[in-house]
């Protein structure tokens, strides 16, 4: 560690250490990180509730911070900076959650009306294993294709309410019909579930 990092990495001055990460100071970063950590986490729980998202919160946000550091010259004051991107984060991620826990709950909603009875009578055999399917998607997977499938959103809806690129929504959607391809192989030969995996 040179003579300059270490000043920087144990300064308590705010504005200093502000200036020396926009200057890309590794030290400088480090040392705003363990000033601020734990008093935005006991902030952002306040929001989220929960241990987990709080510091899932408090870590996008010092990522982003060290991301955008070439941005912060306009910053004037990076306690009140920090506490309301870590707030918008902790807002994000409510919503987030919330929308997955909502379409989750309605995942096991009926087929379209289309379906004459013989297939809505199969659809309600297949369905606990559709849905044990969908579950088992990883967790971004899951809600991508749970948005798409069960919303409408538009591939670009999704990338925008993510904050994500149109490319890796693609992605997640050709991921989680592979999967559900395979874990639902003993019943692809019927036509319902085709329906459920590929009309969207």
């Amino acid at each position: 560690m040179t003579a300059t990092c270490y000043r920087m990495d144990k300064t308590n001055n705010p504005q200093i250490l502000l200036n020396a990460l926009i200057a890309s100071e590794k030290a400088a970063f480090d040392g705003l990180f363990r000033m601020y950590y734990a008093t935005l986490c006991r902030f952002a729980i306040t929001i989220t509730r929960s241990q987990i998202m709080a510091e899932e919160a408090v870590q996008d946000t010092f990522v982003k911070l060290w991301e955008d550091r070439k941005k912060l010259r306009q910053v004037g004051n990076i306690k009140s900076y920090l506490f309301k991107s870590v707030y918008n984060q902790c807002l994000w991620l409510v919503k987030k959650q919330d929308t997955q826990q909502r379409y989750e709950q309605q995942y096991a909603l009926e087929m379209p009306s289309l379906l004459n009875e013989e297939e809505k009578e199969n659809w309600e055999i297949f369905k606990p294993h559709i849905q044990a399917a969908v579950n088992n998607l990883p967790d971004k997977c899951r809600q991508i294709f749970l948005l798409r499938r069960y919303e409408g959103l538009t591939n670009a809806e999704i990338a925008d309410y993510l904050n994500i690129s149109i490319k890796t929504v693609e992605n997640q959607l050709s991921i989680a019909v592979q999967k559900l391809r395979k874990d639902l192989h003993p019943f692809i030969k019927n036509l319902i579930i085709l329906f459920f995996i590929e009309n969207f």
